[in-house]
Protein backbone atom coordinates (compact mmCIF):
# COMPACT_ATOMS: atom_id res chain seq x y z
CA UNK A 1 0.00 0.00 0.00
CA UNK A 2 1.27 3.42 -1.04
CA UNK A 3 1.00 6.65 1.48
CA UNK A 4 -0.36 9.14 -1.15
CA UNK A 5 0.78 11.90 1.74
CA UNK A 6 4.54 10.78 1.83
CA UNK A 7 4.64 8.55 -1.56
CA UNK A 8 6.29 5.78 0.63
CA UNK A 9 5.04 2.30 1.19
CA UNK A 10 3.65 1.01 4.68
CA UNK A 11 6.50 -0.95 6.53
CA UNK A 12 4.96 -3.80 5.94
CA UNK A 13 4.45 -3.44 1.98
CA UNK A 14 8.50 -2.71 2.21
CA UNK A 15 8.76 -5.96 3.98
CA UNK A 16 7.27 -8.01 1.17
CA UNK A 17 8.48 -5.89 -1.63
CA UNK A 18 12.06 -6.93 0.18
CA UNK A 19 11.04 -10.64 0.38
CA UNK A 20 9.82 -10.29 -3.34
CA UNK A 21 13.38 -9.02 -4.77
CA UNK A 22 15.19 -12.36 -5.16
CA UNK A 23 12.87 -13.62 -7.19
CA UNK A 24 12.11 -10.51 -9.07
CA UNK A 25 15.62 -10.63 -10.09
CA UNK A 26 15.98 -14.50 -10.78
CA UNK A 27 12.87 -14.03 -13.11
CA UNK A 28 14.44 -11.15 -15.03
CA UNK A 29 17.88 -12.82 -15.39
CA UNK A 30 16.08 -15.57 -16.74
CA UNK A 31 14.38 -13.83 -19.48
CA UNK A 32 16.78 -11.36 -19.79
CA UNK A 33 17.22 -10.12 -23.52
CA UNK A 34 20.59 -9.15 -24.97
CA UNK A 35 20.39 -5.57 -26.01
CA UNK A 36 19.81 -4.73 -29.68
CA UNK A 37 23.53 -4.53 -31.16
CA UNK A 38 24.85 -4.31 -34.74
CA UNK A 39 25.66 -7.02 -36.71
CA UNK A 40 28.57 -6.06 -38.94
CA UNK A 41 30.69 -2.48 -38.90
CA UNK A 42 32.77 -1.57 -41.70
CA UNK A 43 35.29 1.67 -41.70
CA UNK A 44 36.94 3.35 -44.67
CA UNK A 45 39.21 5.90 -44.11
CA UNK A 46 39.10 8.37 -47.34
CA UNK A 47 41.51 8.37 -50.21
CA UNK A 48 44.58 10.30 -50.46
CA UNK A 49 43.60 14.19 -50.24
CA UNK A 50 45.20 17.05 -50.99
CA UNK A 51 46.55 17.61 -46.76
CA UNK A 52 47.90 14.40 -47.34
CA UNK A 53 50.48 15.63 -49.77
CA UNK A 54 51.58 18.67 -47.87
CA UNK A 55 51.53 16.82 -44.82
CA UNK A 56 53.99 14.64 -46.62
CA UNK A 57 55.77 17.06 -48.00
CA UNK A 58 56.13 19.16 -44.82
CA UNK A 59 57.80 16.56 -42.71
CA UNK A 60 60.09 16.38 -46.02
CA UNK A 61 61.16 19.99 -45.05
CA UNK A 62 59.05 21.82 -48.43
CA UNK A 63 55.98 24.30 -46.40
CA UNK A 64 55.34 25.64 -49.56
CA UNK A 65 51.78 24.73 -50.08
CA UNK A 66 50.84 25.61 -46.49
CA UNK A 67 52.38 29.48 -47.60
CA UNK A 68 50.03 28.90 -50.79
CA UNK A 69 47.20 31.47 -49.94
CA UNK A 70 44.86 28.91 -52.40
CA UNK A 71 45.54 26.12 -50.08
CA UNK A 72 45.79 27.74 -46.56
CA UNK A 73 42.57 29.68 -46.92
CA UNK A 74 40.65 26.42 -47.32
CA UNK A 75 39.93 24.72 -44.03
CA UNK A 76 40.80 21.20 -43.86
CA UNK A 77 37.27 20.18 -44.24
CA UNK A 78 37.03 20.99 -47.78
CA UNK A 79 40.31 19.08 -48.81
CA UNK A 80 39.14 17.15 -52.33
CA UNK A 81 41.09 13.67 -53.04
CA UNK A 82 44.38 13.44 -55.11
CA UNK A 83 44.15 11.39 -58.55
CA UNK A 84 45.94 8.63 -56.43
CA UNK A 85 43.63 8.81 -53.42
CA UNK A 86 40.83 8.60 -56.66
CA UNK A 87 42.05 5.16 -57.71
CA UNK A 88 42.28 4.08 -54.14
CA UNK A 89 38.72 4.56 -53.53
CA UNK A 90 37.64 3.30 -56.76
CA UNK A 91 40.02 -0.31 -55.89
CA UNK A 92 38.41 -0.12 -52.15
CA UNK A 93 35.11 -0.63 -53.72
CA UNK A 94 36.18 -3.29 -55.59
CA UNK A 95 37.27 -4.98 -52.78
CA UNK A 96 33.90 -4.13 -50.40
CA UNK A 97 31.44 -5.81 -53.49
CA UNK A 98 33.76 -8.89 -54.20
CA UNK A 99 34.95 -9.58 -50.40
CA UNK A 100 31.75 -8.21 -48.30
CA UNK A 101 28.48 -7.42 -50.31
CA UNK A 102 27.36 -5.14 -52.76
CA UNK A 103 24.48 -3.87 -50.50
CA UNK A 104 24.93 -2.40 -46.76
CA UNK A 105 21.74 -1.90 -44.74
CA UNK A 106 22.85 1.74 -43.73
CA UNK A 107 25.43 4.11 -45.34
CA UNK A 108 27.50 7.29 -43.27
CA UNK A 109 29.90 9.44 -44.10
CA UNK A 110 31.81 12.23 -42.49
CA UNK A 111 30.64 15.62 -44.10
CA UNK A 112 34.41 16.18 -44.61
CA UNK A 113 34.99 16.99 -48.85
CA UNK A 114 37.54 14.07 -48.91
CA UNK A 115 35.17 11.63 -47.34
CA UNK A 116 32.33 12.25 -49.16
CA UNK A 117 34.27 11.78 -52.65
CA UNK A 118 35.77 8.57 -51.03
CA UNK A 119 32.26 6.96 -50.37
CA UNK A 120 31.31 8.54 -53.74
CA UNK A 121 33.99 6.80 -55.68
CA UNK A 122 33.42 3.22 -54.06
CA UNK A 123 30.67 2.46 -56.45
CA UNK A 124 28.42 0.54 -54.17
CA UNK A 125 24.75 0.41 -55.73
CA UNK A 126 22.26 1.87 -54.61
CA UNK A 127 23.99 3.30 -51.47
CA UNK A 128 21.82 6.22 -49.96
CA UNK A 129 24.49 8.11 -47.60
CA UNK A 130 23.78 10.04 -44.30
CA UNK A 131 26.17 12.61 -43.63
CA UNK A 132 26.87 12.73 -40.23
CA UNK A 133 28.55 15.37 -38.13
CA UNK A 134 29.89 13.79 -34.88
CA UNK A 135 31.94 11.27 -37.82
CA UNK A 136 34.26 14.56 -38.67
CA UNK A 137 38.40 13.98 -38.22
CA UNK A 138 39.79 15.06 -35.18
CA UNK A 139 39.95 18.97 -35.04
CA UNK A 140 43.73 20.33 -34.34
CA UNK A 141 42.31 23.36 -33.14
CA UNK A 142 45.38 26.31 -34.22
CA UNK A 143 47.69 23.60 -35.55
CA UNK A 144 44.85 22.96 -38.29
CA UNK A 145 46.49 24.24 -41.86
CA UNK A 146 49.93 25.22 -40.05
CA UNK A 147 52.74 23.76 -41.88
CA UNK A 148 55.47 21.57 -39.20
CA UNK A 149 58.31 23.93 -39.13
CA UNK A 150 55.02 27.06 -38.22
CA UNK A 151 54.46 24.41 -35.36
CA UNK A 152 58.46 23.99 -34.13
CA UNK A 153 58.94 27.91 -34.12
CA UNK A 154 55.39 28.98 -32.75
CA UNK A 155 54.77 25.65 -30.38
CA UNK A 156 57.61 24.32 -29.44
CA UNK A 157 56.27 23.92 -25.50
CA UNK A 158 52.75 22.06 -27.08
CA UNK A 159 54.56 19.90 -28.89
CA UNK A 160 56.71 18.93 -26.24
CA UNK A 161 53.69 18.64 -24.06
CA UNK A 162 52.07 16.24 -26.88
CA UNK A 163 54.91 13.97 -26.50
CA UNK A 164 54.31 13.21 -22.67
CA UNK A 165 51.17 11.49 -23.84
CA UNK A 166 49.52 11.94 -26.81
CA UNK A 167 46.31 10.05 -26.24
CA UNK A 168 45.16 13.07 -23.95
CA UNK A 169 47.13 15.60 -25.38
CA UNK A 170 44.71 18.18 -27.61
CA UNK A 171 46.36 21.35 -29.44
CA UNK A 172 45.50 24.75 -28.43
CA UNK A 173 41.42 25.11 -29.50
CA UNK A 174 41.46 21.09 -30.66
CA UNK A 175 40.29 18.06 -29.59
CA UNK A 176 42.26 15.20 -27.86
CA UNK A 177 42.14 11.67 -28.74
CA UNK A 178 40.05 10.85 -25.81
CA UNK A 179 37.54 13.57 -27.07
CA UNK A 180 37.18 11.92 -30.25
CA UNK A 181 36.29 8.41 -28.57
CA UNK A 182 33.32 10.44 -26.40
CA UNK A 183 31.40 11.51 -29.94
CA UNK A 184 32.48 8.33 -31.24
CA UNK A 185 30.73 6.79 -28.44
CA UNK A 186 27.69 8.55 -29.43
CA UNK A 187 27.01 7.00 -32.69
CA UNK A 188 28.02 3.61 -31.88
CA UNK A 189 25.20 3.60 -29.05
CA UNK A 190 23.04 5.31 -31.87
CA UNK A 191 24.00 2.81 -34.48
CA UNK A 192 23.47 -0.28 -32.05
CA UNK A 193 19.71 1.38 -31.27
CA UNK A 194 18.92 2.16 -34.73
CA UNK A 195 20.70 -0.38 -36.87
CA UNK A 196 20.46 -3.88 -34.37
CA UNK A 197 20.75 -6.68 -36.93
CA UNK A 198 22.35 -5.32 -39.56
CA UNK A 199 25.39 -4.49 -41.19
CA UNK A 200 26.42 -0.38 -41.57
CA UNK A 201 29.50 0.99 -43.50
CA UNK A 202 31.26 4.56 -42.18
CA UNK A 203 33.48 6.51 -44.43
CA UNK A 204 35.80 8.50 -42.39
CA UNK A 205 39.12 9.64 -40.97
CA UNK A 206 42.30 7.80 -39.90
CA UNK A 207 42.01 9.10 -36.06
CA UNK A 208 38.11 8.50 -35.92
CA UNK A 209 38.86 4.94 -36.79
CA UNK A 210 40.92 4.76 -33.84
CA UNK A 211 38.53 6.29 -31.72
CA UNK A 212 36.44 3.28 -32.74
CA UNK A 213 39.09 0.81 -32.14
CA UNK A 214 39.59 2.11 -28.66
CA UNK A 215 35.91 1.85 -28.28
CA UNK A 216 35.15 -0.78 -29.75
CA UNK A 217 38.03 -3.06 -28.67
CA UNK A 218 37.83 -1.45 -24.89
CA UNK A 219 41.48 -0.92 -25.90
CA UNK A 220 43.16 1.18 -23.16
CA UNK A 221 45.33 4.05 -23.05
CA UNK A 222 48.70 1.60 -22.20
CA UNK A 223 47.60 -0.52 -24.97
CA UNK A 224 47.27 2.40 -27.38
CA UNK A 225 51.12 4.03 -26.27
CA UNK A 226 52.14 0.64 -27.79
CA UNK A 227 51.06 0.51 -30.64
CA UNK A 228 52.32 3.60 -31.13
CA UNK A 229 55.93 3.24 -30.06
CA UNK A 230 55.69 0.42 -32.04
CA UNK A 231 55.18 2.14 -35.51
CA UNK A 232 54.06 -1.37 -37.49
CA UNK A 233 53.06 -0.70 -40.78
CA UNK A 234 50.36 -3.51 -39.86
CA UNK A 235 48.57 -1.04 -37.38
CA UNK A 236 48.93 1.85 -38.95
CA UNK A 237 45.40 3.40 -40.69
CA UNK A 238 46.14 3.63 -44.03
CA UNK A 239 44.24 5.95 -46.71
CA UNK A 240 41.54 3.79 -47.55
CA UNK A 241 42.03 1.30 -45.17
CA UNK A 242 39.08 -0.94 -44.56
CA UNK A 243 38.05 -2.14 -40.79
CA UNK A 244 35.71 -4.69 -40.73
CA UNK A 245 34.12 -6.04 -37.03
CA UNK A 246 31.52 -8.60 -37.09
CA UNK A 247 29.76 -10.71 -34.35
CA UNK A 248 30.08 -14.23 -36.03
CA UNK A 249 33.66 -15.79 -35.74
CA UNK A 250 34.71 -17.42 -38.77
CA UNK A 251 33.22 -21.06 -37.92
CA UNK A 252 30.08 -19.83 -37.44
CA UNK A 253 29.22 -18.76 -34.33
CA UNK A 254 27.01 -15.76 -33.28
CA UNK A 255 27.60 -13.46 -30.48
CA UNK A 256 26.12 -11.03 -28.47
CA UNK A 257 28.59 -8.14 -29.42
CA UNK A 258 31.36 -8.08 -31.80
CA UNK A 259 34.13 -10.71 -31.53
CA UNK A 260 36.33 -10.20 -34.41
CA UNK A 261 38.02 -7.70 -36.66
CA UNK A 262 39.92 -7.80 -39.49
CA UNK A 263 41.97 -4.73 -40.80
CA UNK A 264 42.59 -4.39 -44.79
CA UNK A 265 44.47 -2.28 -47.49
CA UNK A 266 42.82 -3.17 -50.36
CA UNK A 267 45.13 -0.83 -53.00
CA UNK A 268 48.30 -2.94 -51.23
CA UNK A 269 47.55 -6.06 -49.10
CA UNK A 270 51.03 -5.83 -47.83
CA UNK A 271 50.09 -3.26 -45.38
CA UNK A 272 47.35 -4.86 -43.74
CA UNK A 273 47.65 -8.33 -41.90
CA UNK A 274 44.20 -9.15 -44.20
CA UNK A 275 43.35 -11.94 -41.56
CA UNK A 276 40.12 -12.19 -39.32
CA UNK A 277 41.82 -11.65 -35.36
CA UNK A 278 39.58 -12.39 -32.38
CA UNK A 279 39.12 -8.91 -30.31
CA UNK A 280 40.66 -9.30 -26.70
CA UNK A 281 39.10 -6.97 -24.63
CA UNK A 282 41.08 -6.23 -21.38
CA UNK A 283 39.82 -7.77 -17.53
CA UNK A 284 42.08 -7.49 -14.70
CA UNK A 285 41.98 -9.18 -11.60
CA UNK A 286 43.76 -7.39 -8.54
CA UNK A 287 46.84 -8.82 -9.46
CA UNK A 288 46.71 -8.18 -12.96
CA UNK A 289 45.64 -4.06 -11.94
CA UNK A 290 49.06 -3.79 -10.09
CA UNK A 291 51.23 -4.86 -12.97
CA UNK A 292 49.71 -2.34 -14.99
CA UNK A 293 50.15 0.17 -12.29
CA UNK A 294 53.81 -0.58 -11.76
CA UNK A 295 54.74 -0.14 -15.04
CA UNK A 296 55.12 3.64 -14.47
CA UNK A 297 57.51 4.53 -11.90
CA UNK A 298 56.71 6.77 -8.44
CA UNK A 299 58.36 9.65 -7.90
CA UNK A 300 56.96 11.14 -4.33
CA UNK A 301 56.88 8.03 -1.69
CA UNK A 302 55.76 10.24 1.01
CA UNK A 303 56.53 13.69 2.47
CA UNK A 304 59.71 13.81 3.48
CA UNK A 305 60.61 12.33 -0.63
CA UNK A 306 58.54 15.35 -1.41
CA UNK A 307 61.01 17.54 0.78
CA UNK A 308 64.15 15.75 -0.70
CA UNK A 309 62.84 16.48 -4.19
CA UNK A 310 61.76 20.24 -3.36
CA UNK A 311 65.63 21.08 -1.92
CA UNK A 312 67.28 19.53 -4.89
CA UNK A 313 65.30 21.64 -7.50
CA UNK A 314 66.04 24.52 -5.10
CA UNK A 315 69.89 23.70 -5.37
CA UNK A 316 69.57 23.43 -9.19
CA UNK A 317 67.89 26.93 -9.32
CA UNK A 318 70.20 28.05 -7.24
CA UNK A 319 73.04 26.82 -9.09
CA UNK A 320 71.87 28.20 -12.50
CA UNK A 321 70.86 31.76 -11.21
CA UNK A 322 75.01 32.02 -9.99
CA UNK A 323 75.99 30.70 -13.40
CA UNK A 324 73.83 33.08 -14.75
CA UNK A 325 75.43 36.16 -12.43
CA UNK A 326 78.82 35.01 -13.60
CA UNK A 327 78.00 35.18 -16.82
CA UNK A 328 76.99 38.41 -16.78
CA UNK A 329 79.80 39.60 -14.74
CA UNK A 330 81.98 39.03 -17.40
CA UNK A 331 85.88 37.68 -17.04
CA UNK A 332 87.55 39.15 -13.88
CA UNK A 333 90.29 41.28 -13.83
CA UNK A 334 93.43 40.37 -13.50
CA UNK A 335 95.32 41.17 -10.33
CA UNK A 336 99.09 41.34 -11.69
CA UNK A 337 97.48 42.84 -14.75
CA UNK A 338 96.65 46.09 -12.85
CA UNK A 339 99.72 46.27 -10.59
CA UNK A 340 102.06 46.28 -14.18
CA UNK A 341 100.08 48.99 -15.12
CA UNK A 342 99.80 50.83 -12.48
CA UNK A 343 103.64 51.10 -11.86
CA UNK A 344 104.25 51.84 -15.44
CA UNK A 345 102.02 55.21 -15.12
CA UNK A 346 103.89 56.09 -12.33
CA UNK A 347 107.07 56.14 -14.43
Amino acid sequence: KLDLATGLCSPMSRLKLAAMCPLARALSNAVRVPPPRMAELVLVRHGESEGNIAHRRSLRGDHALYENPFFAQRHSSQWRLTNLGIEEAVKTGEWLRSNIDTNFDRYYVSEYVRAMETAAKLGLPDATWYSETFLRERDLGIFDLMSHAERRQKFAEELRRRERDRFFFAPPGGESLADVCLRVDRVINSLHRECAGQRIIIVCHGEVMWAFRIRLERMGQVHYRELEQLQSMHDHIHNCQILHYTRTSPDGHESPWFTHMRSVCPWDSSRSRNTWEEIQRPKYDSTQLMHQVCKVHRIIDDDAAADRLSEAVSAARQVIANAALASSAGPAADPSSSSSSSSSSSS
